[in-house]
């Protein structure tokens, strides 16, 4: 209870912060527009706003011929790129979708910055709660624990933790904070030769922005999420800061930002337990159901509850060589501390709460039930991430973007109980204590990345326009992990090693792709990349302690010893090359339709391969053997876009329709077991065959009947099914060609409209639709809609209204899950409905009132107003 007033005073104290005293009132305008173009008068519409129609004023620059048969501008267009302002490059032969951080803002309820993706069609960041550091990226052909099969960038810094392929390595969202994004892209599929085969599933950009003018930006947000489930209830409070600074001397620019997030989770975790016939009751309580295969079952406790808090420090500097040639270098270092809560549902006859017993049973009535590892947790970590970019952007003949990025987990460490609470015997008539601890330690663990891209634009007309691309990558990924046995929880000191996995993954690679314009409505794309793998010292000892025994009946727990089991593994190389292709044509102004097709290789990672741990609550198993997952992909994409469509009733009326397959052979993917003690006991496999297909239809549409009413989002059909696994020796296995691949679900729907009536006020509502999905490859698991090794169907409704309150002010109020649907991952609940308040101050830049003066040199603006 103390901490839950201590956290609702620090969620509140985040945003009473942003009324500090911020002395000057803004007293200029934004810097000056130029539009261009010819345009007609604008008329009048509702309520005294610009109309709809031929004379609506936009900040974009009008494309003639573009969006419309008769020739009328698309005033929708984006404006030609600014320098610097984009990650994801041009001429992507592939579905790209993209939202900006003003459409962010009006939109989406935003703490962290996976959140800026909520509404992308197909996209679901497994985010179980704010400031979730397993927040990994599912697609329309990847599921909610495959975190090796996309890739996600802050500029060109790769955010993706390529260490593993499952809920425990997420991208490092929290090494960007929202304040800092100006744009997010997502490419869909690898169809690009400048990606390598872990865009399978999609490729996720950030984009950030380095200031022209001083900037002051600060954020407050307090979010509230009533909890309840089984015997369970909680009101969980969370809340996030931020200040960023930043400036342009001539041309040197800089960003100073820190950030520091503090939340409490609902709990995560429901042991549920297989029930069996007993001699009579000694203990009481627990909350009967149904596991997802119908068998019935006894909740017995809680757990997993994680109250976190993270900080944020980045400095980002960047200096203009020249006109359009920048060197940019940013650190940002993230720590984090966090603690996971337990809750009993059961007590013996005295009403002491049993968390663990001594024989690992209990009777619950007529039944034996055995209560799970439900231990608390303590962990805490210093990541710092470094990034190095020499880039020149200047659209003409030759660009370059030189590129060398690192990661450090300077400490992290996860410390858990190993037997929590006072141990009852069967008969519920003594008690013992197993004070251990186990403690898993990833210091030590890094990857590095270098990249150097070229663009070469050929100036002359060889039967069309020319753009190549060629380019080299490197990658190194290690892993230290060591996993101990402490004296007591959570005292880090230990008594001996338990476990220690050591390895190296690297990969080489070379790409070149063109575009080719051989007629100005045809585009045709043709690349390739070469790669170049190996997993090198991979090494796992084991052993050290055996299991705990009390022969003696004292009250504490004996220790013995056995000797440790030490297997180093043989390195292994693999060699890869993947074609690409794409046709793209322009049938009329409004209509093209594109065809691609790629061929990629998902490397195995350096977990996959070499890591084995144990825990209380689960057992992880490496697979030394795993084959490059190969993945032959194809899209087809039909896309239209009408400027006053339907007689001038809809401003834009932009729809796509996506057909996608993909044939995978040597598919990675992880099953996980509860074991009859409720362990969770998980392991990666080939498959042999999986076939991914589907359709996706999307539309963005503005000013629909009423000028500022929008609409963006999408529908995914994806029917995945196993085809073939003859290679496995196990008859069951073999068995399961026919079935669906887990957790890809078939229905999915992202959408979100909002409408502004003026400039200083906007209304955005929500929806995200997922139908459940099986976890198990013989998909028995029919009951999904409740806690487990499930992915339930998911009906969410998000509300956001947003408000100006003066010229450097904003107020934000909005709910996620309006409708408090319980939703379930793997086998976590997602949040029940949250309630947010944000206020923003925004001196200078697009989002606030500030001056534009002349600063000189590059990149500079002439007008002062």
């Amino acid at each position: 209870m103390n901490r839950r007033f201590h956290h609702l005073g620090g969620a509140s104290f985040s945003v009473l912060s942003l009324f500090v005293a911020s002395g000057a009132e803004a007293q200029q305008a934004l810097p000056t527009i130029n539009v261009g173009g010819a345009r007609a008068a604008a008329h009048r519409g509702p309520a005294g706003h610009t109309a709809g129609g031929p004379g609506r004023v936009t900040a974009a620059t009008p494309s003639p011929g573009t969006g419309s048969g008769n020739g009328v501008a698309d005033r929708y267009a984006e404006p030609k790129p600014a320098p610097f302002s984009r990650t994801l490059p041009a001429n992507i032969p592939a579905v790209v979708e993209s939202r900006t951080r003003k459409e962010i803002q009006k939109t989406t309820n935003i703490m962290t910055s996976e959140d800026a993706f909520r509404y992308m069609p197909s996209i679901l960041v497994r985010e179980r709660f704010i400031g979730d550091r397993n927040a990994i990226v599912s697609t329309r052909t990847s599921g909610t624990i495959q975190s090796a099969l996309a890739l996600v960038y802050a500029d060109n810094v790769l955010l993706s933790n390529l260490l593993g392929n499952s809920f425990n390595f997420a991208p490092r969202w929290g090494m960007v904070s929202p304040a800092e994004i100006s744009r997010v892209d997502v490419m869909y599929g690898p169809f690009s030769a400048l990606y390598p085969g872990n865009s399978i599933g999609a490729v996720l950009t950030m984009t950030t922005r380095m200031p022209d003018e001083f900037e002051v930006h600060a954020m407050g947000t307090a979010a509230v999420q009533p909890f309840s489930l089984y015997g369970t209830k909680e009101l969980n409070l969370g809340g996030v800061a931020n200040v960023l600074i930043g400036d342009r001397i001539n041309d040197f620019r800089y960003w100073v930002g820190y950030e520091h997030l503090d939340n409490q989770g609902q709990a995560q975790t429901f042991p549920g337990n297989f029930l069996t016939p007993g001699s009579g009751a000694a203990f009481f309580g627990g909350h009967q159901d149904f596991d997802q295969q119908g068998r019935p079952r006894i909740i017995t406790n809680s757990a997993g509850a994680d109250y976190l808090q993270t900080d944020l420090a980045k400095v980002k500097v960047s200096y203009d060589i020249a006109p359009l040639v920048r060197a940019k270098y940013q650190v940002g270092f993230w720590t984090l501390n966090d603690t996971t809560s337990v809750e009993s549902y059961i007590r013996d006859r005295n009403g002491m709460p049993i968390y663990n017993t001594q024989t690992g049973r209990v009777q619950l009535g007529p039944f034996s039930v055995t209560p799970g590892g439900v231990n608390p947790n303590h962990g805490a970590a210093n990541h710092l991430m470094q990034a190095f970019e020499l880039r020149q952007d200047t659209g003409g003949v030759f660009d370059y973007d030189l590129s060398a990025t690192s990661f450090n987990f300077l400490r992290d460490y996860t410390n858990s109980a190993q037997s929590y609470g006072p141990r009852i015997n069967n008969a519920g008539t003594a008690y013992n204590i197993d004070p251990r601890g186990r403690n898993t330690n990833n210091g030590g663990t890094f990857w590095r990345t270098g990249d150097a891209r070229f663009i070469w634009r050929l100036p002359q007309d060889l039967l069309g326009k020319h753009e190549v691309s060629f380019g080299a990558h490197g990658d190194l990924y290690s892993l230290a992990t060591k996993q101990t046995s402490t004296i007591s929880w959570p005292n880090n000191y230990y008594l001996g090693i338990l476990a220690q996995n050591y390895g190296k993954t690297e990969t080489k690679g070379v790409y070149v792709q063109e575009v080719w314009r051989p007629l100005p409505d045809w585009k045709f794309t043709a690349g390739a990349r070469g790669e170049w793998w190996r997993a090198f010292g991979g090494m796992n000892a084991t052993g050290g302690f055996g299991n705990p025994s009390n022969p003696t009946g004292l009250p504490i727990v004996g220790i013995p010893l056995r000797a440790a089991s030490i297997t180093y593994f043989p390195n292994s190389y693999k060699g890869a090359f993947s074609p690409k292709a794409a046709l793209e044509h322009y049938f009329t102004p409004e209509l093209s339709v594109r065809g691609s097709i790629a061929r990629a290789y998902r490397f195995p990672t350096v977990t996959e391969l070499f890591q084995s741990l144990s825990s209380p609550s689960s057992v992880i198993i490496n697979n030394p053997n795993l084959q490059p997952e190969i993945c032959t992909c194809y899209d087809v994409t039909t896309e239209y876009r009408k400027v006053d469509a339907f007689g001038g009733a809809i401003g834009l009326f932009n729809p796509r329709i996506s057909f996608f397959l993909d044939d995978r052979w040597n598919a990675i993917a992880s099953q996980t077991a509860l074991s009859p003690f409720g362990i969770q006991v998980s392991q990666n496999a080939n498959l042999d065959k999986v076939r991914f297909r589907g359709v996706e239809v999307a539309a963005r549409m503005k000013d629909i009947f009423i000028p500022g009413l929008d609409f963006e989002g999408g529908f995914t059909l994806t029917d995945a099914k196993i085809q073939t696994n003859l290679s496995s020796r196990n008859l069951d296995s073999i068995l399961f060609a026919g079935n669906q691949f887990p957790r890809v679900p078939k229905y999915r729907f992202r959408g979100v409209a909002s409408y502004s009536p003026n400039p200083d006020m906007s209304f955005a509502l929500g929806l995200r639709y997922s139908s459940p999905a099986y976890v198990t490859f013989a998909n028995t698991d029919f009951n999904h809609n409740n806690y487990g090794n499930v992915d339930s169907e998911i009906l969410v409704f998000d509300m956001k209204a947003r408000y100006r309150l003066e010229p450097n002010w904003w107020l934000s109020v909005g709910v996620n899950n309006i409708g408090r649907w319980k939703a379930y991952v793997n086998p976590n609940p997602y949040p029940q409905r949250t309630f947010f308040i944000a206020l923003n101050y925004d001196f200078g830049g697009p989002d606030g009132a500030g001056v534009t003066i002349d600063r000189g040199a590059s990149g500079g603006t002439s007008t002062f107003r």
